[in-house]
């Protein structure tokens, strides 16, 4: 694990915690909700993987007992490495005087507000749990008589107030308390109404399935169907069950049977904190040595702000990476393109958006200066989807904004946008072909590129693209552009294809993969081939990598990196003969990626961005203070490049 690196600073390896955590519930909602659904329904929701999903789900829960038993040691240990920075986490039992009078004006201030008890009857319904939400299960009892009791449930309020409570602290010492204690500590005043001493509570989480049905009715919308559907998804069936191994048995058995957990395959009897996930939101104090030095965008390289950027981007290709350049070259390029007078009209598709995006404001700015702009918002962004309805609603208000708000069964993945400009009788196109995201907030903690080009090659097919989401889908040719779900498997095939015959004719041959998921069985196999072949491979894959790497594979080499910024670059690069085709854009190679989603991967034709990508992924191999391996049994271990080359170039 990163958070297991020395190297990088204290605070930030807490965060790396928290990323993982994030990243185990959803794998529980997405991945491990659908092997309960194929277990529950097997006729509608058939899982594509083998072998007997029961052991697979046993296989899960033990490698995830495996991991959360390494993500306590770590946390444990990082906490201890506070104290000697004078940051402390203190509980209900071990707090000052002073601490305690701060936490009762805190209590009636702002707390109090923010809760709701609900109190365990057996002839009420049981409330409904939400997914991923805390909740404290309080068992209240007389000490003298303890099988006077009650239960109750209190939700831990996470949403709407800090999960961690900065307390006043003397001698430059800071203390900090979780939420859930400070309910804790707060339990006789919520209860006492009723005749009992102790109040002994014990944390609780549900996980749900996090998929969504949509309606067949083909009479409503998109919109309308997924509305529905998402309510749906909030009260999925619960694939996960976490609580405190503490908790009586008796108060387990109750909430068992109560919340019908019976049909519940993972039950996890964890400690007394859980949602890890929120060390995201860790409060900031300390000195700066326990964060990562303050890192400031570089002014690009090959973009001057005092010339027009519409000018500069039609004499020559340019490259933005992300973080590294500043995300506002984005924001300026659009705000131009606003305002220019030659501009007639703005394409783009967006995936992921902010809740407050400067892209759409621009965009909107764009249609009231009487362009005509076409913006293509993907309603079925996983867990985006609200955010994503919201800018529905809002830009359906606008008059002069095409707005294509999904189609159903078919997602845009890909990251484009094309500024057309007129002068005369003479046209000319600006696209935009991003790895990740139009989303300024993500651009600062991910690491992408953004192509900028006037090539016409490029960018007629990329208007060929629009005008194939306005119009609906077809089966069409594309000579430049590499398109899901038409031809990227195809294409990709072919090219690997032609690796394996340069390298059976004695020639060089080589392939460059720089994903964050490698996991179609197809393209694998492929790959095999030719690296027995004599194809050299060469993996950089961040997530999850499903070729297995072993030491007789003597032309394949791979490693993961997981630094800073989180990689999500997808370059794709073969030898081709000396003459080194290089291509990036949204897809990684995975099955929806290649056959049920519009993906583009653009090829890079200037020399000067190809060599740009070159020193990148030069960097990016050579690197050993954050990369691992992915090698079979040394999976996840810090990579040091032991049984490879160090170098990028293959001898």
């Amino acid at each position: 694990m990163a958070s297991e690196n020395e190297s990088i600073p204290l605070m930030e390896r807490l965060k790396f915690v928290g990323i993982f955590s994030s990243n185990l519930d959803e794998f529980y909602a997405v991945r491990v909700g659908s092997i309960h659904r194929a277990l529950i329904d097997p006729q509608n929701h058939p899982f594509k993987g083998g072998g007997d999903l029961k052991d697979l789900l046993k296989d899960i829960l033990h490698e995830v007992k495996r991991l959360n038993a390494r993500m306590d040691a770590v946390i444990g240990h990082l906490f201890e490495e506070l104290r000697n920075h004078r940051i402390c986490m203190v509980d209900e039992h071990t707090l000052s005087d002073r601490q305690r009078e701060f936490l009762d004006h805190f209590a009636a201030q702002k707390l109090r507000r923010n809760l709701f008890p609900i109190l365990l009857d057996p002839s009420l319904e049981f409330p409904y749990l939400k997914h991923v939400t805390l909740y404290l299960a309080v068992h209240m009892y007389q000490s003298e008589h303890p099988s006077d009791f009650r239960y109750a449930l209190v939700e831990v309020p996470t949403d709407t107030m800090a999960r961690y409570v900065e307390l006043p602290s003397r001698g430059g010492w800071h203390h900090i308390i979780y939420l859930e204690d400070v309910i804790r500590l707060k339990l006789n005043d919520i209860f006492k109404a009723f005749p009992y001493d102790r109040y002994d509570a014990y944390t609780i989480k549900i996980t749900r399935d996090g998929e969504y049905d949509l309606t067949d009715e083909i009479t409503r919308s998109l919109y309308e169907k997924l509305s529905t559907s998402i309510k749906q998804r909030s009260q999925g069936d619960p694939v996960r069950f976490v609580y405190d191994r503490e908790m009586p048995k008796h108060m387990l058995s109750y909430l068992m049977e109560k919340a019908e957990l019976k049909e519940c395959r993972i039950i996890i009897a964890g400690g007394r904190y859980h949602n890890v996930r929120d060390l995201l939101r860790f409060p900031k104090v300390g000195n700066q040595a326990l964060y990562f030095a303050e890192q400031r965008p570089l002014k690009h390289h090959t973009l001057s702000d005092q010339h027009s950027l519409l000018d500069q981007i039609e004499k020559r290709d340019h490259l933005v990476s992300l973080p590294y350049h500043r995300y506002d070259t984005i924001i300026d390029l659009l705000r131009e393109a606003a305002l220019d007078r030659k501009v007639t009209s703005i394409k783009m598709t967006l995936y992921r958006v902010p809740e407050h995006s400067s892209v759409i404001n621009a965009l909107r700015n764009a249609a009231r200066n009487g362009k005509e702009v076409t913006l293509y918002l993907e309603l079925q962004a996983r867990f985006d989807e609200e955010i994503n309805m919201m800018w529905t609603e809002t830009l359906t208000r606008e008059r002069h904004i095409n707005l294509i708000s999904g189609v159903e069964g078919m997602k845009v993945h890909s990251k484009l946008a094309l500024i057309t400009r007129v002068s005369g009788k003479k046209q000319k196109r600006i696209a935009l072909v991003g790895t990740g995201n139009f989303n300024e907030n993500t651009a600062s903690q991910y690491s992408d590129h953004i192509l900028l080009t006037a090539n016409p090659k490029l960018t007629g097919e990329i208007d060929q693209l629009f005008l194939l989401l306005e119009r609906g889908f077809a089966d069409v040719k594309f000579k430049h552009l590499v398109v899901s779900p038409f031809h990227t498997r195809k294409r990709f095939i072919s090219l690997i294809k032609a690796e394996m015959e340069q390298a059976r004719a004695g020639k060089e041959a080589s392939i460059v993969l720089k994903l964050n998921n490698l996991v179609d069985q197809q393209m694998i196999k492929h790959l095999v081939k030719a690296e027995a072949d004599g194809v050299s491979i060469t993996l950089m894959i961040r997530g999850i990598c499903s070729l297995a790497l072993n030491k007789d594979q003597k032309n394949l080499r791979g490693k993961a990196l997981i630094d800073r910024y989180l990689e999500h670059t997808r370059i794709v690069k073969f030898h081709n003969g000396g003459e080194p085709l290089y291509f990036l854009g949204s897809a990684d190679w995975m099955e929806r990626n290649l056959d049920t989603r519009i993906e583009v991967m653009v090829p890079v034709y200037s020399k000067e961005i190809q060599d740009e990508i070159e020193i990148f992924l030069k960097a990016h191999w050579e690197d050993t203070y954050s990369s691992f391996s992915i090698e079979q049994n040394t999976y996840n271990q810090r990579h040091h490049h032991s049984w490879r080359n160090d170098s990028w170039f293959q001898p």
